[in-house]
């Protein structure tokens, strides 16, 4: 194998091994269990300014020598593009690793705690359970294994007309909490038999679930392969004013519970924490190293080899209590979760998303009604340059509607655009 690849300029060999347990429930039932594996190897090869990359799936010494022949013939035809390898082995492993999380009994377990816990007939959801290993090589010389082990239990409640969702995230199966379920419940309760409202302007609670959307949704913004593309209003700001000066946000590849925490990124660059929005200015892109070899900048240790990524999004911010900011509206809506968050100019940050799972009308500092029917139809950088505060607690939220595991707070919001249906 090095034979072959010493008459590369640079290569990267990422290689993963995964197992995955998923469990369904319905109807106050767990219904299906499935386990699957993966294993895997990508290679990126680099030669007189073009890169190739390729994955083969179950590798063998078969299968790389056929891959690396056929990618001999496709050279000739790549484009050409940058390449740079990051820097960086400082590698920090005090995460988590909880390799009973594909335990099936404790998975078990935990949905039927959780289930137990919503104390409602209508419950459905999915628990996800994983432990990968992962190994990575590159011809700077670096050789590094890491291991990692993570769980999410996400969790619907219907409820007259109205529905919850909850999530329980960790990197260990014992934290994974049987309040999702409540949680859930208390969601449905408070937007029960819905109604319809006037479309304009409202101040706004987003709870976890709908504030970690908003976050994911930034942290690729930050990306700077997205910034070059032209795909992020974040491009040429940096120094500047983004968010309110309520509001920091930083990315954690070290986080100790996050799931998506890991030792080193694709290129085998540690993992570290990077500050991108601090009390509102913009302070970093996520670089792999072609970017920051464009910028001027070091690694920050976020590859995706292509295009760099967050790892865990983590808020902070002036915090109040959940009491406190409902007070301080005289007309607004708390909105429990958002789904098909969509962007009609990724230049500017317009955007808008479907308030789900649990919307109420808020008026003279009490929740009055459930609502349905509303859509957050905003811009990105105006709504997070209105936020007053986030509430004392945060979770940890990651499902499919949300990219990139955040750490989120109910969010207070003023003066967003709702239209309805």
């Amino acid at each position: 194998m090095i034979s072959l690849l010493k008459k590369y300029d640079g290569y990267v060999i990422l290689e993963k091994e995964e197992t995955t347990k998923q469990i369904k429930f319905y109807g106050g039932k767990i219904e299906t269990v499935k386990e699957w594996k993966d294993r895997s190897m990508e290679l990126f090869l680099y030669r007189d300014g073009r890169l190739l990359n390729f994955s083969i799936e179950n590798p063998d010494e078969r299968k790389v020598k056929k891959a690396m022949e056929r990618a001999e013939k496709v050279f000739p035809h790549v484009a050409p593009s940058p390449f740079t390898i990051g820097t960086g082995k400082n590698y920090r492993n005090t995460k988590i690793f909880d390799a009973d999380v594909l335990l099936e009994d404790k998975m078990k377990e935990r949905v039927e705690a959780a289930m137990t816990a919503a104390n409602k007939e209508e419950v459905a959801g999915v628990m996800y359970s994983w432990v990968e290993k992962i190994r990575v090589e590159n011809s700077l010389g670096v050789e590094a294994e890491d291991k990692n082990s993570g769980s999410y239990l996400s969790m619907r409640v219907f409820d007259a007309k109205s529905s919850g969702h909850a999530v329980s995230c960790s990197r260990s199966i014992d934290a994974i909490e049987e309040e999702v379920g409540a949680e859930a419940s208390r969601m449905a309760e408070m937007g029960k038999n819905p109604e319809k409202v006037e479309e304009g302007k409202y101040d706004i609670i987003l709870a976890p679930m709908a504030f970690a959307d908003i976050i994911s949704n930034f942290g690729a913004f930050s990306s700077a392969f997205a910034v070059d593309a032209g795909y992020s209003f974040l491009r040429e700001k940096i120094g500047s004013r983004v968010c309110s000066e309520n509001l920091s946000i930083y990315d954690s590849g070290v986080e100790r519970d996050g799931i998506f925490s890991r030792k080193f990124d694709d290129e085998g660059v540690a993992t570290s924490e990077t500050p991108i929005v601090e009390k509102g200015i913009l302070k970093n892109y996520l670089h792999n190293g072609t970017t920051a070899a464009l910028h001027g900048v070091r690694s920050t240790g976020n590859a995706g080899i292509v295009a760099p990524h967050p790892w865990n999004l983590v808020v902070e911010g002036e915090r109040r209590s959940m009491e406190e900011m409902v007070e301080e509206i005289r007309k607004g809506i708390i909105i429990g979760n958002v789904w098909y968050t969509r962007f009609h100019n990724y230049s500017t940050g317009d955007f808008s998303t479907v308030a789900r799972d649990g919307a109420a009308l808020i008026e003279n500092g009490e929740i009055k009604k459930g609502i349905k029917g509303i859509r957050v139809s905003d811009n990105m950088e105006r709504m997070l340059k209105n936020l007053e505060a986030l509430s004392k607690e945060r979770k940890q939220i990651y499902w499919w509607e949300t990219e990139y595991p955040v750490f989120a707070s109910h969010a207070l919001i003023r003066g967003v655009n709702i239209t309805t249906a």
